[in-house]
């Protein structure tokens, strides 16, 4: 078996963590695939493809108006620092923008008049892995994705004073990664909005021409020039009152010494490939850079070994929605250390599960991937989790 990931199986790992958009492609890749399913309401969490401490972003190409080239610019990661489990008193509540309802930012109508084909449908996430309404809400913003059988756009908005300036510098102007689409974001009035459509170019192996890095531009701008008109409250961000005490995890070598003996076998460090990226990237970035998020990707066993473990930190994220919580296959679960904890494995990728648990404010989340159904390991990972954070080792 290959030492990585097939793209299919990294999409669904990282769907799971990121927005529930299990198995998406973006339209057009290798000429003719079509994104698989419905898109969730991504959210947010980087961890198998731009969150990883030890995870670099490919290339972006980025035109300020059509050129006869692309301009090819690297965009780091940032390095977070670490510190203790936060005790701070609860942040005060956010003013989302819409009032966190992606349906008065947009309905599937008009959606369908920025999709190829119209036809688009919003899709909810159903994995508890992929609820990230918790962070966005700390930045005054929520993230919505629509879709029809080819096409698809995310969108993702927040205070403007929220977002990360090097995050919004980066995307500025149209902003455009092999596997990752396009990326728009601009601020409008009260409101940042940023737009990333879900196609790859002609030819994956040369990456966007300018034509195409224009085209998409062009769209995108029509998608924040609508959304800036819709009627909204003034979002209000509470993300500061969280990052002073922050819910940090840099110490991914402790962790994997720990994990190492939960599981009675090696475990190592991995950056995903740049061709793994997934439409989901925005929603990382902003999350990454501007939500305190961190986390941990590991690969366990030999190099053909398909055992992964992805471990991230939401700080002031609190507990997962209800909606979320509420589904048929996510169970309460204990976790030591933690004050709650929900654990949940999809009828659909029985080699897979998810777990969320909290502390105080701060969410932690487990994404486990094994060929061994029978392997129960993944509280014993988290309460590991939860105590080399506090510090233990």
């Amino acid at each position: 078996m290959n030492a990585e990931l097939t793209p299919e199986e990294h999409a669904a790992l990282r769907a799971r963590i990121v927005g529930g958009a299990r198995g998406i492609k973006p339209a057009g890749a290798h000429r003719g695939a079509v994104i698989a399913g419905a898109i969730a309401a991504v959210l947010v969490i980087a961890v198998a493809g731009g969150v990883a401490a030890t995870s670099t972003l490919s290339a972006p190409q980025i035109a300020t108006t059509p050129s006869p080239t692309a301009t090819v610019t690297a965009v780091e990661t940032p390095t977070p620092t670490s510190t203790p489990v936060s005790t701070a008193t609860p942040p005060a509540v956010p003013v989302v923008a819409f009032g966190g309802d992606c349906d008065q930012m947009m309905t599937d109508a008009e959606a369908s008049d920025f999709l190829r084909g119209g036809g688009a449908a919003r899709y909810a996430s159903s994995q508890l892995e992929a609820d990230t309404s918790g962070s966005l809400a700390l930045l005054g913003g929520i993230s919505c994705t629509w879709a029809n059988e080819g096409d698809g756009f995310t969108v993702v908005v927040g205070a403007p004073d929220a977002i990360a300036p090097e995050l919004a510098a980066s995307i500025s102007s149209t902003r455009c990664v092999r596997n990752g689409g396009c990326s728009l974001g601009q601020t409008t009035g009260d409101l940042w909005i940023a737009v990333q459509d879900h196609t790859s170019p002609a030819d994956v192996s040369v990456g966007f021409t300018a034509d195409e890095i224009a085209t998409a531009a062009v769209r995108l701008e029509r998608v924040i020039s609508f959304i800036g008109r819709k009627a909204h409250a003034a979002p209000v961000a509470t993300i500061d009152s969280v990052l002073p005490t922050r819910w940090t995890l840099t110490d991914c070598e402790t962790l994997q010494g720990r994990i190492e003996t939960i599981t009675g076998g090696p475990v190592t460090s991995y950056t995903p490939r740049d061709d793994d990226l997934q439409p989901t990237e925005l929603v990382d970035r902003v999350l990454t850079s501007s939500a305190g998020m961190t986390a941990c990707s590991y690969r366990q066993g030999a190099q053909d070994s398909r055992g992964h473990i992805i471990v991230t930190l939401m700080p002031g994220a609190s507990a997962p929605s209800s909606s979320v919580l509420d589904l048929p296959d996510v169970d309460e679960t204990d976790v030591a250390g933690a004050d709650k904890a929900w654990i949940q494995v999809p009828y659909d990728h029985v080699y897979m599960l998810g777990l969320v648990a909290t502390v105080g404010d701060d969410r932690l989340v487990l994404s486990r991937m094994t060929v061994d159904t029978a392997v129960t390991d993944a509280q014993q990972i988290a309460a590991a989790v939860i105590d080399v954070v506090r510090g233990g080792d």
